[in-house]
């Protein structure tokens, strides 16, 4: 049976938040129990109850918290916080991604647009100035990927060398 969504807001009842608390703080220690078992590592939980802030209860033991903490300081700060991150630094390893995926797309994009005005070579229109160097590029590219093909072919397949192509482009 399923349960109801929990609303997250305060306790006004003191005698309601105190069991809730006390259910939640159990619950809480059993996760980090389960936590440090199945996934081998050491851990440790510090949980303050409301009316007692200088009586934390910690787990599994003040001497293993201790040494833990003692490992975690000992530790150099690259270490440390490898994997905290700021909102700065989240933002700007997104805007990283996000402008190497739009150059990426401007590459393909001008690719696409090469391709096009090679097609419109071949088929007799003319050629701008601009995109015959480009398009000549990308033909040489092209033939070059073929050569390349055809030598890996006769290579793997022990094949005997096909004749001499010349691929130069005449334009």
């Amino acid at each position: 049976m399923a349960r109801n969504k929990t609303k997250i807001a305060y306790i006004t009842s003191d005698v309601t938040r105190r069991r809730t608390f006390q259910r939640r703080k159990r619950n809480l220690l059993k996760k980090v129990d389960e936590l440090s078992v199945l996934c081998g590592i050491p851990s440790c939980a510090l949980v303050t109850t409301p009316g007692e802030p200088n009586q934390p209860e910690i787990w599994p033991s003040i001497v293993d918290a201790d040494n833990l903490i003692a490992r975690l300081r000992d530790l150099p700060s690259l270490g440390q916080d490898k994997r905290t991150r700021d909102h700065e630094s989240f933002l700007s390893k997104d805007n990283e991604r996000l402008e190497e995926q739009l150059k990426k797309v401007e590459k393909e994009n001008r690719e696409a647009e090469v391709k096009v005005a090679m097609m419109r070579c071949l088929g007799g229109e003319g050629v701008q100035g601009a995109d015959l160097d480009e398009v000549g590029s990308l033909a040489e590219g092209k033939a070059r990927a073929v050569a390349e093909r055809i030598e890996w072919l006769t290579k793997s397949l022990y094949l005997a060398p096909l004749p001499a192509v010349d691929l130069q482009l005449r334009l």
